[in-house]
């Protein structure tokens, strides 16, 4: 709705980019080539900029195993692709086989990783990370400062503040700055017009490679997720 709002307003469509997301429940061949139609008249576009297969699981589908039926959805969007109607592909929640097995169709790489992703996360996640940058596929990270419930916990650790207090900035604004400087996309929600800002204020400040070091090297037995997506864990 907000979408068509905006563009009733005078907002030309290229200049807003509209990111959505196909569930395990509609992955599948058949399945897939239905969404896509409703899912565009549901938004009331002719296209959509980004579409994600939202998990890798899809235990107990129609269209078979795991890797079936992630298979068979992303060459249906493909499909979709072809005719204007979607722009481009990616996934969230994947591993770099998971990924592997989507690049081996051969057609549409994977544009896109959404993934959890801070400096708690765990081995996989980093290795994910680096896999995806050497495949030239975009990584963008959600969880950056936790989550509703754990944000106030983690944003209130000591070494974060003290960083934040040398660059004059917010341990958030640390979090998400140490995301950037490994070219991971951020993108931080929040509906606080303070936080707003304060969320675009990241790029005028670096942090150095001792505080980069620290933050890259938390201890495994801290290692933690806050939504429980593991890469590469579904077959």
């Amino acid at each position: 709705e907000g979408v068509r709002l905006a563009v009733q307003q005078g907002v030309p469509r290229e200049e807003i980019f509209l990111t959505t997301k196909i569930w395990s429940d509609d992955f599948g061949w058949e399945k897939t080539m239905a969404w896509v139609p409703r899912m565009l008249e549901e938004l009331g576009l002719e296209y959509v900029d980004l579409v994600l297969l939202h998990v890798a699981s899809a235990d107990g589908k129609e269209c078979g195993s795991p890797k079936q039926c992630r298979q068979e959805t992303w060459l249906a969007l493909q499909r979709f692709q072809g005719k204007g109607q979607i722009r481009s592909l990616g996934v969230s929640n994947f591993g770099p086989r998971q990924m592997q097995e989507l690049f081996d169709l051969g057609g549409t790489p994977v544009a896109v990783n959404q993934l959890e992703y801070h400096p708690w996360v765990p081995t996989i996640h980093r290795e994910t990370v680096k896999w995806c940058h050497r495949k030239g596929v975009v990584v963008t990270a959600y969880g950056s400062m936790g989550s509703n419930t754990y944000a106030s916990q983690i944003t209130t650790q000591e070494a974060l503040k003290q960083m934040g207090f040398w660059h004059g900035k917010t341990a958030g604004q640390i979090l998400l700055r140490w995301a950037v400087q490994q070219n991971v996309t951020v993108i931080p929600g929040t509906s606080n017009p303070k936080h707003q800002a304060e969320n675009l204020q990241i790029f005028d400040f670096e942090l150095g490679s001792e505080e980069m070091n620290l933050l890259n090297n938390i201890p495994e037995s801290e290692h933690m997720l806050y939504f429980g997506h593991t890469p590469d864990q579904f077959q």
